[in-house]
Order: C-alpha cells, then sequence, then structure tokens
C-alpha cells in the first residue's frame, strides 16, 4: 500500500490512512474471554453453594448436627483413656448408648 491517496469510485479522494500503521495506537487492549470465564465461573459456583448452604441450614438440621457430634464424643472419650489435665464428660458405654437412643427416638433415624 502507497501512502498516496486513492480514488474512491465516486471521484473524491481516499484519506484514510492504512491500517497496518495504526492498529496498534488507537485500539484498545481487549482481554481475552477465556480468562473472564476462568476466574468467574469458580467464584459463581462458590457463592451458590454459600447462597444454599445459608438457605438450606436450619435450627432442626443444627440440633441434628450437635447431638451426632455428641455421641461422636461420647465414644470417643469412652474408647480411650482420658488424658491428664483435660477434663471427662463421658465415662460409660451406658451414657453413649442413651444418647444414641434420644437422637433415634426425637429424630426417626441413627446418628
Amino acid at each position: 500500500m502507497s501512502d498516496t491517496p486513492t480514488s474512491a469510485p465516486d471521484g473524491a479522494a481516499d484519506t484514510t490512512p492504512d491500517h497496518a500503521a495504526t492498529a496498534g495506537a488507537d485500539t484498545p487492549v481487549r482481554k481475552p474471554r477465556l480468562v473472564r470465564w476462568l476466574i468467574g465461573l469458580p467464584v459463581a459456583f462458590f457463592a451458590i453453594l454459600m447462597a444454599m448452604g445459608y438457605l438450606f441450614n436450619t435450627p432442626e438440621t443444627e440440633d441434628r448436627w450437635v447431638a451426632r457430634e455428641t455421641i461422636r464424643l461420647c465414644w470417643k472419650e469412652v474408647q480411650k483413656p482420658p488424658k491428664e489435665g483435660k477434663p471427662v464428660h463421658f465415662t460409660q458405654q451406658s451414657e453413649c448408648e442413651k444418647l444414641e437412643f434420644d437422637f433415634k427416638t426425637q429424630y426417626g433415624e441413627n446418628p
């Protein structure tokens, strides 16, 4: 391409510059779409999971979780000997069995 103006079909001179000479100067740099998707999808997925956890968390589910953890800790303390300096909350298997029975009668399922 030359720097001299060319004639347009209607006889007027075309004074537009070559695209190769000015391509980097005036055009904005576009970020790749792939980078936006790679960052956006995991963030959106995490936000959806957090919202679902917040919406489906009820006082009853939290009470069930506490009861299950209490039973789990009871069996753990009964099976292992107590460590020095730590308080002992449960000492006999009958306490753990009672907690399991109470859980089954209250919620209708095994802990």
